[in-house]
């Protein structure tokens, strides 16, 4: 199966945080990659870093392979392919071929094959591709990438999207005609989800697509998000903290990404990952605490992993109440009794914290 892979990504702030610590993950064509985890785990760092969006002066490492490429841009190499309109004189301000894409050399406005993500021409490759229509970021707070006084009609018109079409995402068409500050949050963050399919690309990245939404409209969102992948042409990275909306509406073959501290923990199907059957511990944990499957709380240590980077075993360390609980654990947290909570491995938890000599300091079992 064909693949996007995102390779060894490391994200470190001047202060010396490390946000993303040794990140791969493989984003494989034709599915949704659901990016879980707690909060301050990294999902949007990451989803920003493949947008070509970085803090300023952060030391940033890692690969995007766009799958398909020889490792250099420009497999095409030809500054007349570049543009949507498939001539030259739409890709730069001055109709020449060296202001496409990078404003470097005409061939960098071919598709790349593998991007630098720590490098300024890494960052113009991103930009070239997402104005290409190649890669497609739909942020988090969508409210800020539309300028205040434009009408979304006009905004759209300056994207080169003539027709956009607002009914398969739950909104009329003469919400167009609206500023973006006279919707609501949700309803922009479909806009914002209208306009990065508009060019149907090979890698749409989008933060949290459903927040906001009731039940109904974010069900839809993923039925548009299914329907994009359809057919194996693309891939979705989707950062999600509503569970039950990916259990209602995942394909049981798309994939879950779980993010710890800045790196990738497990990867399983999303059928693994409901069942409470992943290898990993944690990702048992996380999935435990999803209402559809019980809404167990994940018991969790206070957090001392600050910003020094993921270590081996960190997600491990930060369940909290495993050396108290029997083997068949009914309940997560003291007095709760009610349902099943996943068997955690004790004896490689306990090995792990012992090899680091992490002080645990573990809470009342009830």
């Amino acid at each position: 199966m064909n693949t996007i892979a995102v390779s060894r990504c490391c994200l470190q702030l001047p202060a010396g945080d490390r946000i993303l610590s040794d990140l791969s993950v493989e984003l494989p064509m034709g599915r949704i990659t659901w990016l879980v985890g707690e909060s301050g785990a990294g999902k949007s760092t990451l989803c920003n870093l493949l947008a070509g969006l970085t803090p300023a002066r952060a030391q940033v490492t890692g690969h995007l392979d766009m799958g398909g490429g020889s490792g250099e841009p420009g497999t095409r190499g030809r500054a007349e392919e570049c543009g949507t309109l498939g001539r030259a004189d739409d890709c730069g301000t001055r109709g020449r071929a060296d202001d496409c894409g990078t404003r470097g050399r005409a061939d960098d406005c071919g598709t790349a094959g593998s991007v630098d993500l720590g490098t300024r021409r890494g960052r113009k490759l991103l930009a070239g591709m997402r104005r290409r229509g190649e890669l497609a970021w739909a942020p988090q707070n969508a409210m800020d990438t539309f300028p205040p006084r434009l009408r979304l009609r006009e905004w759209f018109h300056r994207a080169g999207i003539e027709s956009p079409d607002l009914v398969p995402f739950g909104l009329e068409n003469t919400m167009l005609e609206r500023h973006p500050h006279e919707l609501s949050g949700g309803q922009i963050s479909r806009v914002s989800l209208a306009a990065a399919l508009a060019h149907s690309p090979r890698l749409l990245v989008c933060d949290e697509p459903t927040a906001g939404l009731d039940p109904g409209q974010a069900d839809s969102m993923v039925t548009v998000l299914d329907d994009c992948v359809r057919g194996g042409g693309a891939a979705v990275l989707a950062v999600t903290h509503d569970l039950s909306s990916m259990a209602r509406n995942a394909r049981p073959d798309d994939q879950v990404a779980v993010i710890f501290n800045g790196h990738i923990v497990d990867a399983c199907s999303v059928e693994v990952f409901l069942s409470t059957r992943a290898d990993n511990a944690y990702s048992r944990a996380l999935a435990a605490a999803a209402p559809v499957t019980g809404a167990h709380p994940l018991p969790l240590a206070p957090d001392h992993l600050g910003g020094r980077g993921y270590r081996e075993g960190d997600e491990l360390r930060r369940l909290h109440e495993f050396e108290q609980l029997p083997d068949d654990l009914t309940g997560a947290c003291p007095g709760d009794r009610s349902g099943t909570f996943p068997h955690v491995d004790r004896t490689v938890v306990r090995e792990t914290i012992e090899c680091d000599r992490v002080e645990w300091t573990s809470g009342d079992a009830g």
